[in-house]
């Protein structure tokens, strides 16, 4: 395998997502570390703070969907979703 084709193949794996773990929303405390993307097994709606500082809330989240970004916390104000899980 060349170089350029094993960067890509890390790069790949690099996205994606490696664990997951249960997540308590609040509205003060971040996660551990970021989360790549979170799903929930009770539909709703889901307030977080992203990496950037900007946060808003993903509406209508379907149970066992994917819902990807860079995720510094899960609120608890204005999220409706349960049974959150974050992918690392």
């Amino acid at each position: 395998m060349g170089i350029l084709a094993e960067q890509l193949k890390n790069q790949k794996e690099a996205q994606v997502p490696q664990g997951i773990v249960s997540i308590t929303p609040s509205d003060t405390t971040k996660l551990t570390k970021p989360i790549r993307a979170f799903m929930v097994t009770a539909p709703g709606d889901v307030s977080l703070l992203m990496n950037d500082g900007s946060s808003g809330v993903f509406p209508g989240c379907v149970a066992g969907t994917q819902y990807m970004g860079k995720i510094l916390r899960i609120n608890t104000t204005g999220t409706t979703a349960g049974g959150i899980k974050g992918l690392i």
